[in-house]
This record gives structure tokens, sequence and C-alpha cells, in this order.
């Protein structure tokens, strides 16, 4: 790839946004949020040439540094807002008016629904005008589990690279990723072994070569 494509590629890297993986106007951050959704795409991204690699990172960069929880339920985005959507017009708080009131109406600017598996959801105000209602799986619920972004970035994009290149992921190959595509410092031993169980986890998950 010579000079003139890569730079492309990074200038496309800088208009990533963040896209529901639900209808509108429910905002879902499949990335970040929905477990199937996830492994879905890493496995799409595997088999793809290596060159397109830093998009796969910027896609990646919604995770973010810190912890978040991740649905890992088998709902389908399409189920989890269809219970939702019933629930807030049964509060008469689906359309954009209602439903801003309803959350004005809570000293904490969000309220916290339960539906049909039993998981928890955090509802917000969107920032986006199609996508008003911003969900995501609530802290300590049912079906979710807590991640940490940049482990979670290192892993996978350890594993993408190593398919891409069709070689087993390592811990050189892991540090080169960290330093020259996520701006991350290496790994210590300890830090490695997690990340490496994370990767593994979600390798299996996706049904990507490791």
């Amino acid at each position: 790839m010579d000079i003139k494509d890569w730079g492309i590629i990074m200038e496309e890297t800088s208009l990533i946004k963040v896209i529901s993986c639900a209808r509108e106007p429910f905002m879902l951050n499949g990335w970040k949020h929905h477990l199937n959704f996830l492994t879905a795409q890493a496995r799409k991204w595997s088999t793809k040439p290596e060159q397109l690699f830093p998009l796969f990172v910027a896609k990646l960069k919604v995770l973010g540094d810190s912890q978040f929880d991740i649905y890992t339920g088998s709902l389908e985005p399409e189920h989890i807002v269809n219970d939702l959507e019933k629930t807030l017009r049964g509060f008469k708080a689906f359309e954009r008016d209602t439903f801003t009131r309803w959350i004005e109406s809570s000293q904490q600017q969000f309220w916290q629904l339960e539906i049909s598996d039993g998981s928890e959801w955090v509802i917000r105000q969107g920032d986006q005008q199609d996508f008003y209602i911003h969900i995501h799986p609530a802290r300590h619920s049912k079906h979710t589990k807590r991640l940490t972004g940049n482990h979670l970035r290192t892993g996978l994009s350890t594993l993408i690279m190593a398919s891409m290149k069709q070689e087993k992921p390592s811990l050189p190959l892991m540090n080169e990723v960290r330093q020259n595509y996520l701006g991350l410092s290496k790994v210590t031993k300890s830090m490695a072994r997690e990340i490496f169980s994370t990767m593994n986890e979600f390798a299996v998950l996706a049904d990507v070569p490791h």
C-alpha cells in the first residue's frame, strides 16, 4: 500500500461515528453494548485485507478507555427495543416530547427498565435528532459483563491483525498494535495474560482462528 492509499484510509478513520445497531428512535452502540453484534463484526473484519486494519481500529474507538457494560444475552437489538418501546408506550413516554418530559422528571436524568429476559437497561435522552432514546445495559444487570475499553481494544485489534496476517496472535504483535495503532504503551506480562484471556474468549465466540 502506497502513501496515497494510506492517507485515504487515515482520512476515512476520522469520519467514523457511532451508528446505532437498533432502529430509530433508539441509539444502541452495538460495538460497546451488545456482545452478539460485536462478535459478528469481529468475524467479518477478520477476513478483510490487512490494509483496512486502521479502519477497524478506528471503529473500536467507541469502546473508550475505561470500563463499560456489555449485554451478553440472546436477544437481538430489535427484540430489545421492541420490549422497551412497549413499556414506554405503556408509560405514554415514547414520542419525542413525552419521552423528554419523562426523562426530565427523573432527578438522575435517566430511568432503568427491565425487559423480557430479566436484563435491565438504562434509558437516557439521546443527542441525535432521529435517535432521541439512548439505551445501554445497566451495571450489575442480568446478562451483562463489565469490560475495560483498552483491554478489549487491544485484544480485538491483536486478534484481527493476526487473522489478517494469517498468523497466530503473539505478545510482540500485541505490543506492535498497541504502540503503532492504539497509541498505548507495551503491556506487562500480567496485563498480557488478562488481555489474551479476553481475546481468546472473543475468538471462540466469533469463530475467529487464534
